[in-house]
């Protein structure tokens, strides 16, 4: 019983922490979320909150870098190749070494292969709190997806590099050559499994769907089954499980995804993805503020005070920015020298460019889940030396990392209007016209076909639909690409149809109401038109934004 109140508490505070940030935008929704949980976990002391960490991977970590990697533009990611790999790899050990030789300078009680261990732990950005907390700052869209991209990788990197800190601190012993090839088999092999697993889970969706008609409950279950499965294979198997479940994000569409499935299950798992991701996003933050004063009691058990805790978890989330800048403009020369090579265009990036990406490294779910995974004791029964002193650092540096973050990007990135153009608008709005063009044609071909196989008086009927049809085909395309005047006259007809539309819509709303407060119909009957008039009514939504985007 304690548990399902626990967890209704969880959906409660996230659901309140997404009214407060409709009313006021600009709070950050993840540090708004860690404050509820600090308020909840003060006003209930009698909450405890035990965070199982292997559990906490496997519930939040799968399906969330799933679904950011499923919709990761691929092609991007191949284009930005060579500064994501830099960034999520090379980076990674950059940020062990420089912060775990200060962190064991700073505090000597902590051993210099915990204090990796806590580098490593804090070297992979997360690409959940990067999402959640650029979801009112602009940020150019090249940026974004090299940030995006380093924090779908660097997860695997720098959890390997704490395994094998935390294996130093246990037996003594560290190789960086085992180090290296443990990280490119884990690597790859978390990728190869994720990759496997995700065609083969495409091929039962296939022929589910085969024998279906319209109920796809049941492929969406299974769909949501997938990034588990394919982290829990590889973690069995010795790889990288967070490497499979981006893999798997990464494979899914190439599988055939869209053309072994029914176009109701991707409208149900299109908004059943977007409630997990919300619902999953929240908790996890949530759960980080009610464990904070937990933490804070802690603090008896390591000989420091609160303000020198604070004080640490500051200078090394400085020290992470620092290092990353510092990283990114050692690595500027190569990235010219390959440019001058290839013969194409580069320029020197500007300082708030430099910036933006190295306030964009926040801290997040991996770095906490990574450090409550130390053991607690050595190999010969000695406690793991300074271990909750650890944990406390690490709690810190997310916090200190997501606050500096949210108070500085949105200081930074209204400078870099001139960056913010939108190539993903402009080829939408293309593919769009293309598409229209293509559904002309489409019905041209068809019309031809049902002109030999129907009566005179069904062709006749038969045009005018198509007339129609084509009518409207050719109002959108004249709306983006007719000149000024016809661009505005169409644009006009189109939303003067979509307004009549709505109304049509909303007064067949009012009569079905009618009809069952008169039990004319039954309830059953009322939400199964209902369904039908939403899918309308989504679908004129969406030809109202993309109106509104002109």
């Amino acid at each position: 019983m304690e548990g399902a109140l626990f967890c209704l508490i969880l959906l409660f505070l996230t659901v309140l922490s997404g009214v407060i940030t409709r009313i006021v935008p600009r709070l950050p929704l993840p540090l708004l979320q860690i404050v509820l949980g600090c308020v909840i976990a003060f006003l209930l002391p009698n909450i405890h909150v035990k965070l199982n960490p292997e559990l906490f991977m496997l519930l939040f970590i799968p399906p969330l870098l799933f679904n950011d990697s499923w919709h990761f533009p691929k092609r991007e990611f191949l284009l930005y190749t060579r500064p994501i790999v830099t960034l999520s790899i090379g980076l990674v050990f950059f940020t062990v070494a420089g912060v775990g030789y200060l962190v064991h300078w700073l505090v000597p009680v902590i051993p210099l292969p915990a204090a990796f261990a806590l580098a490593a732990a804090l070297s992979p950005t997360d690409a959940v709190a990067l999402r959640s907390m650029t979801k009112g700052v602009r940020i150019p869209e090249r940026i974004m997806h090299i940030l995006q991209g380093e924090a779908l990788l660097n997860d695997a990197s720098g959890l390997v590099s704490f395994k094998l800190a935390v294996a130093a601190m246990l037996t003594g012993i560290f190789s960086f050559k085992s180090a290296l090839l443990s990280l490119i088999l884990v690597g790859l092999g978390g990728m190869a499994v994720g990759a496997i697993l995700t065609y083969a889970f495409i091929s039962i969706l296939g022929k589910l769907t085969h024998n279906s008609t319209h109920e796809t409950t049941t492929e969406n279950l299974l769909l949501l089954l997938l990034p588990f499965t394919v982290y829990l294979a590889a973690e069995k198997l010795g790889f990288s499980g967070i490497l499979a479940a981006v893999s798997a994000g990464f494979t899914i569409d190439r599988a055939g995804f869209l053309d072994r499935t029914l176009a109701t299950m991707r409208i149900e798992g299109h908004f059943v993805w977007g409630v997990l991701d919300i619902t999953l996003n929240g908790i996890i933050f949530i759960l980080l503020g009610l464990y904070l004063p937990k933490s804070i009691k802690l603090l008896a058990d390591t000989g420091y005070s609160l303000s020198e805790c604070i004080i640490i978890a500051v200078i090394i989330t400085v020290t992470l920015i620092l290092l990353r800048t510092l990283w990114i403009y050692l690595t500027l020369p190569f990235e010219a020298l390959i440019s001058k090579r290839n013969q194409t265009s580069w320029h020197f990036p500007s300082l708030k460019i430099i910036s933006t990406i190295s306030l964009g490294g926040v801290r997040g779910a991996i770095a906490l889940a990574a450090i409550l995974s130390l053991p607690h004791y050595l190999h010969d029964g000695s406690a793991f030396p300074a271990r909750h002193l650890l944990i406390i650092l690490v709690i810190g540096v997310v916090l200190c990392s997501l606050l500096i973050s949210s108070i500085i990007l949105p200081l930074i990135t209204p400078s870099l209007k001139k960056l913010i153009h939108k190539p993903s608008q402009d080829e939408e709005k293309e593919a769009v016209i293309a598409l229209t063009l293509a559904a002309m044609e489409a019905i041209k071909t068809k019309m031809k076909v049902l002109s030999d196989e129907v009566s005179e008086k069904e062709k006749e009927l038969c045009h005018q639909v198509a007339h129609k049809l084509m009518d409207t085909f050719n109002q959108f395309i004249i709306s983006n690409h007719g000149t000024e005047s016809e661009r505005l006259e169409s644009i006009s007809a189109l939303t003067f149809e979509r307004q009549l539309r709505f109304a049509a819509l909303e007064g067949a709303h009012q009569e079905l109401r009618t009809l069952r407060k008169q039990r004319k119909i039954n309830n059953t009957t009322m939400m199964k038109i209902i369904a039908r008039l939403d899918l309308r009514h989504i679908a004129l939504l969406n030809e109202h934004q993309t109106m509104l985007e002109k």
